[in-house]
């Protein structure tokens, strides 16, 4: 895997955040975002619609593999020089389902990722709960692709 494609909603404070976010980060694997529904994002891959939602992340790898909702948010956590082994932690199955809080947290608080980095994932996934989001509708949709820790293996 060399690139990433990462499509965010433009109308979600969250993604657009993200969005500056990646483009001011290090990455092992090279990132293009683009603003999901949008001409060039329909161009790349117009078969997308029939398996994505406009309202939360949807990455997708240059081998083909597309990732959903809290899995997208994961892999560009996957994909940055500092966030790796967060990806890699948040991929379990206690704290995936949180992975939207996670980053939240992590791009806007960089002493909090230090508090977390020697709590348990019990602690971090209790904080977690407490995080508040913007509204961001999320398709409720099977797994389509494996796990970070998966594809690791």
């Amino acid at each position: 895997m060399q690139k990433l494609y990462v499509l965010y909603d433009r109308d979600c404070e969250l993604c657009c955040r993200l969005k500056e976010w990646i483009l001011a980060q290090r990455s092992w694997i090279s990132i293009e975002v683009l603003a999901a529904g949008s001409r060039k994002a329909q161009q790349f891959f117009p078969e997308l619609e029939q398996i994505a939602s406009k309202d939360d992340l949807t990455v997708i790898s240059d081998d083909g593999a597309v990732y959903l909702n809290n899995n997208a948010w994961i892999m560009v956590l996957y994909a940055l020089v500092e966030y790796r082994d967060w990806s890699i932690r948040l991929s379990n199955t206690l704290l995936a389902p949180m992975a939207r809080q996670a980053f939240a947290a992590l791009s806007k608080n960089r002493l909090l990722i230090s508090k977390w980095l020697n709590a348990s994932d019990e602690s971090v996934s209790q904080e977690l709960r407490n995080i508040e989001l913007e509204p961001c509708a999320v398709k409720n949709s099977p797994q389509i692709v494996p796990t970070i820790r998966e594809y690791l293996q």
